[in-house]
């Protein structure tokens, strides 16, 4: 899940030959089916004169930034109607208060959480008596543009967000077999330090796995180190198992950005 904060300013990369062709100025909502529909390219006074990306249209939501298949994705809010409904609705949701079905006005909204493969809207963030809490997109009546309602009063302590534990949880049958152990007699040493738990790598998402079937066949610029330390040459046209080196997104993006203009 990806927070707002941290797509809005995005660079925008055309794929078809690696080219920057904006940044993501501002995010457009349907409320009534709680997903991203478009991003904002250029934001200037007047909408109508703004340019928009449908969601559906890029390749994929990295950490760096958005790809997409072309420059003929990118649309005018002019010419759209879709989008221009969209923003004539103005549903921004950051800052809303938020209201419960029951009437109690429990705080306002900080953030929202976004799908990057699906662009719904997974859940909302809002601050409500000096705390953090997390109402996900299923608990949610209306996205409006001065009040988000939900479903339930969120004053129980299982809806809020705690910063993860750094200790280890022990479970208590572990300790009982421990405690069992030293009754009769066996040994164990609390002094030797516990293996550290691999955590498995997430991959790449689905968009991601899109961006490097769309290398096969294409070559780069310049000389990029692969994952496994090899080097793709500039000018080597880009096979499958050189796209199995690909494994990092560090990888990914630096092929993208030095895809060899057609």
């Amino acid at each position: 899940m990806k927070p707002t904060k941290e797509i809005i300013g995005l660079r925008i990369i055309r794929i078809s030959d690696g080219t920057q062709v904006g940044v993501v100025k501002d995010l457009v909502l349907n409320p009534q089916e709680k997903t991203l529909d478009f991003m904002i390219v250029d934001q200037p006074t007047d909408y109508l004169g703004a340019k928009v990306i449908a969601f559906k249209d890029i390749l994929g939501l990295g950490e760096f930034a958005i790809t997409i298949p072309h420059s003929g994705v990118i649309q005018d809010v002019a010419q759209n109607t879709e989008a221009q409904n969209l923003l004539k609705q103005d549903i921004h949701v950051l800052g809303t208060k938020v209201l419960t079905k029951k009437g109690q006005l429990i705080g306002e909204v900080k953030e929202i959480l976004i799908d990057e493969e699906t662009g719904q809207i997974a859940a909302c963030l809002f601050e409500s008596d000096g705390q953090m809490r997390e109402i996900g997109a299923e608990q949610v009546i209306t996205l409006g543009k001065e009040l988000l309602i939900i479903e339930e009063d969120l004053a129980v302590p299982n809806h809020q967000v705690e910063e993860p534990s750094s200790e280890v949880q022990i479970l208590m049958s572990d300790v009982t077999s421990l405690i069992e152990e030293s009754d009769s007699g066996g040994e164990f040493d609390f002094l030797e330090e516990p293996e550290p738990i691999q955590e498995p790598e997430t991959g790449f998402n689905l968009f991601e796995q899109r961006q490097l079937q769309y290398f096969i066949g294409k070559m780069v610029e310049k000389d990029i180190v692969l994952d496994n330390g090899e080097v793709l040459r500039a000018g080597e046209r880009i096979t499958p198992e050189i796209v199995t080196h690909v494994t990092t997104r560090n990888a990914l993006m630096e092929v993208t950005s030095h895809l060899q203009k057609n």
